[in-house]
């Protein structure tokens, strides 16, 4: 459906001849839509959601998952949608290992902001700094692409057209 708006151009001076293909680097703003919060909702994806059950759930159309990627500038989904916990425990065993997995990661501080720092024994001793291990940090970054906006509803229907039109040129 998304790729279908999108326009049409002719490439000349293939080896095999002129071609048509459709235009996938045509991109729009949508930033009227994007910054209005009365027209969004926030959503914490549940576990296991693909982009496309998060479409159906919420606009009853599971080929209008690429609304969603527009309004939360979600490009690759692959890398910007979070993992099912059992396929992001398989991504953390393979990229760290078996073990890997529970070595450290990182140290941060424990107030609010949870700044990266440096190890320093005497501040772990005194609990003003945490290890991460590998597995929190995979599980944080995880969690964070777990809440997302969505656009409301009744909102669809004009932002489809708009997108349409602003898509093609007409």
């Amino acid at each position: 459906m998304l790729f279908s708006m999108f326009p049409l151009l002719r490439i000349e001076n293939l080896p095999t001849g002129p071609a048509i293909v459709t235009d996938i680097f045509r991109r729009v703003s949508m930033d009227p839509f994007k910054n209005n919060i009365v027209l969004l909702q926030e959503v914490t994806i549940p576990d296991g959601f693909t982009i496309e059950q998060v479409a159906d759930k919420y606009y009853n159309r599971p080929d209008y998952h690429w609304v969603i990627m527009v309004i939360n500038d979600i490009i690759d989904i692959r890398k910007e949608w979070p993992m099912s916990n059992s396929d992001l425990l398989s991504y953390s065993k393979k990229k760290y290992g078996e073990t890997g997995i529970y070595e450290t990661h990182h140290y941060r501080t424990r107030d609010v902001d949870k700044l990266t720092v440096d190890y320093d024994a005497a501040g772990l001793a005194n609990g003003v700094i945490e290890e991460v291990t590998n597995i929190q940090h995979e599980e944080e970054s995880n969690d964070s692409k777990r809440q997302i906006k969505m656009l409301e509803s009744k909102y669809l229907g004009e932002f489809v057209s708009i997108y349409s039109s602003l898509i093609s040129g007409k």
